[in-house]
């Protein structure tokens, strides 16, 4: 009579049984394994028992396996023992068995390995889940479970790639190969839970990833619908152990709440589910518009003074002196910024429109040597986020706005349509001297976009670079009666060569209406906007940011620049908690002074911070590996995306996923999955976890596999 393999016991009350099994068997490695992982994935052969504890029915029916039974029966080679002759004979293998068995039992093993084949894992054992182990378990369960691995992947492939909630529920057969096609897993498998278990495998390899790095800092993206409601995407960035920035999508807060609820909520999320710890947080951006900008405002300083370790930076991919005024809780001036970037939404969109205003730009300013060549490069690039895009917005404005006369009847109905709203906002007198006042007042500020890129050139005068900035704004302040006239008369002289009608804001009522219009936008514009850029100046650039600013002073070509001498005073500050051993931390700063100066004569020096972490003895040198990853985790310093791009794809795929979707079929976990889809987890992992929950399925497909035929669940 053939022998039946027994797994091993399940229920938790046997435990103390499940310890026996181990200890007999001689698997220490397998000790840390609970029951369920035990039951499900080894077996053990029935002749390692006494048959007084096997029993059955009938002649004909199956082995039973007392309750209490315990194996006994091993001939296995003890530890020490090394020359013992008595190894225990391979059987030959039974009917059932699958041929690939034989090629497991001829691997040497080692001697604290049992040399029954029924107990070997194939690889090391250590490892949690090897079910496509030949000798583990039996064929059929091997084949089922890659039918089941196929058809995950094939849900996976299409939620990542369709970005379609709609696919999730379709009930059509998927294109693909045999597997994907299982009656018993179109039937039995829920691909709504397929997504929920490759989310919570997505969210352990970020948790590792992420303690693995210890710093972050914290991304606030913009207001998006989803899943009926305003939400604000949360992305977390960190440097991995190899040096490259990361960036993750890790969850949504509601728009509705006030700034300390958010505050709350931001924090519960943080700890309770990702288990970060906002000691170890050191930067925080934002880029939010419209009338969530001075709830936003509040949010962010309701942490910077919670948390006086973090840092407050512009937002990718906004230049610095953009990102202040986009940010600014104004109306009208977010409605001038927005229709900034529709047009240039517009014209990358539409090549026709492009092609047209490339012709316009040449007849306007082709009399001026070069001009119009400066204009359409930087219309090449993404204009609108670069710091002088109010300029060239103001450059385009004419031949833009003939172009629309021109080709609005030419183009399909929904690009006419946009055309033929954003046409009357950009004919509006408060729009022209809003992009006047704008391009002349931050340029006052636009010397700090190096400064917050992490150029390394500037750090050694970055004290000097924001003073001199906070000195040019105060000087505006004190000559804006007259700054202030000539950007008035440049704004009427622009809008009397486009007909335009200069008057005050529609909204504008009340005994201001009295007001000369020329007093009226100094003390409604432009003074509002000195004093809101002298007060965000001071509060991006804290002596907190400064401080870690200087930490460039680290990066090799910056100390082959200054003679390889490190100032001290530059680092000297840096916070203990920042360092990996503090009590060692001058010292190594002279060793790494020595070490560029000698390797300086035979190979180029890394440029950046990042190339700087990629160095292979960089572990040599804990407190400034850990200073540069600091430095590399706040938001603005530019982050040098890998071969792939994963860390600038990351915010492209959000903006893809929202774009694609429609608003009532958003989801957030579809969004999640989508957007952090270069996180890579165990599908086999993910297979197993589903088995445990579902073990009727497997049973199912096994039914299928040994009949070796499609049977009807």
């Amino acid at each position: 009579m053939k022998r039946r393999a027994h797994v091993w016991p399940q229920q938790r009350g046997q435990a103390l049984i499940c310890k026996q099994w181990l200890t007999n068997c001689c698997r220490p490695d397998l000790a840390s394994e609970p029951p369920e992982q035990l039951h499900v994935l080894y077996k053990l052969c029935a002749k390692h028992f006494e048959p007084s504890l096997i029993s059955h029915q009938s002649p004909s029916g199956p082995w039973i396996l007392k309750d209490d039974a315990v194996p006994t029966i091993f001939e296995v080679q003890r530890p020490g023992n090394n020359q013992s002759p008595h190894r225990k004979r391979t059987r030959e293998p039974l009917e059932e068995e699958h041929p690939f068995a034989k090629k497991v039992k001829e691997l040497p093993a080692p001697a604290e390995r049992p040399a029954d084949p029924a107990m070997a894992s194939g690889e090391n054992s250590t490892s949690l889940l090897h079910v496509d182990d030949p000798v583990l378990e039996d064929p059929p369960s091997c084949k089922a479970k890659e039918i089941l691995k196929a058809y995950f992947k094939e849900n996976l492939a299409l939620t990542g790639f369709s970005i379609t909630a709609a696919s999730l529920s379709s009930e059509e057969p998927m294109a693909g190969g045999p597997h994907t096609l299982s009656p018993v897993c179109m039937e039995k498998v829920d691909k709504k839970e397929i997504l929920h278990l490759s989310e919570d495998l997505m969210r352990e390899e970020i948790l590792k990833s992420l303690k693995l790095a210890r710093f972050f800092s914290i991304l606030l993206h913009d207001v998006t619908s989803i899943e009926g409601k305003e939400q604000i995407p949360v992305f977390i960035r960190s440097v991995t152990i190899d040096g490259f920035p990361q960036k993750h999508l890790i969850g949504f807060l509601p728009c509705d709440a006030d700034a300390e609820n958010l505050f709350y909520m931001l924090l519960s999320e943080l700890r309770s589910k990702w288990g970060l710890r906002m000691e170890h947080c050191r930067g925080l951006t934002y880029l939010v518009t419209g009338s969530m900008c001075q709830k936003i405002r509040d949010l962010t300083c309701r942490i910077l003074q919670e948390f006086p370790q973090v840092v407050l930076s512009p937002s990718d991919p906004y230049a610095f002196n953009i990102w202040i005024i986009r940010c600014m809780p104004v109306p009208s001036i977010q409605k001038v910024a927005d229709a900034v970037e529709e047009v240039a939404a517009l014209l990358r969109r539409t090549p026709d429109l492009w092609k047209r205003l490339e012709g316009k730009i040449q007849m306007v300013y082709g009399h001026v040597k070069g001009e119009a060549e400066r204009i359409k490069a930087a219309l090449s690039q993404n204009w609108e986020y670069c710091t002088d895009a109010f300029q060239i917005m103001l450059d385009i404005l004419e031949p833009f706005l003939n172009c629309i006369n021109e080709i609005i009847s030419k183009v399909d109905e929904d690009t006419a349509e946009q055309m033929a709203k954003l046409k009357p906002v950009l004919k509006n007198f408060n729009f022209i001297i809003t992009l006047v006042v704008l391009k002349n007042t931050l340029c006052c500020v636009s010397i700090l976009n190096s400064s917050l890129r992490g150029i390394i050139s500037i750090s050694s005068t970055l004290q000097y670079t924001i003073s001199n900035a906070l000195k040019l704004v105060s000087k505006y302040q004190q000559e804006l009666a007259i700054l202030h006239r000539k950007w008035f008369s440049d704004a009427v002289g622009r809008a009397k060569k486009l007909v335009v009608e200069i008057s005050k804001p529609e909204l504008e009522q009340g005994p201001s209406s009295e007001t000369p219009l020329d007093d009226f936008y100094r003390e409604s514009l432009s003074r509002p906007i000195l004093q809101y850029l002298v007060a965000e100046v001071k509060r991006v650039f804290s002596t907190e940011m400064v401080r870690i600013l200087r930490w460039l002073s680290l990066v090799p070509s910056y100390m082959a620049d200054h003679n390889f001498s490190i100032r001290r005073d530059k680092v000297a500050d840096a916070n203990l908690n920042n360092l990996a051993r503090p009590d060692t931390f001058y010292e190594e700063l002279g060793s790494w002074e020595v070490k560029w100066k000698h390797a300086s004569k035979r190979r180029i020096l890394p440029t950046t911070v990042f190339a700087t972490l990629k160095i292979p003895d960089i572990g040599f040198y804990p407190n400034v590996q850990s200073l540069l990853r600091v430095l590399g985790t706040v938001p603005c310093v530019n982050a040098e995306a890998d071969v792939y791009g994963q860390y600038h794809m990351v915010l492209e795929r959000c903006h893809a996923y929202l774009s694609a979707t429609a608003e009532d079929q958003r989801r957030c976990n579809i969004a999640y999955v989508y957007v952090n889809q270069d996180v890579h987890f165990s599908i086999e992992k993910m297979v197993d976890f589903y088995v445990q929950k579902h073990p009727e399925v497997l049973q199912l497909l096994q039914i299928v596999s040994k009949a070796g035929k499609r049977v009807t669940p």
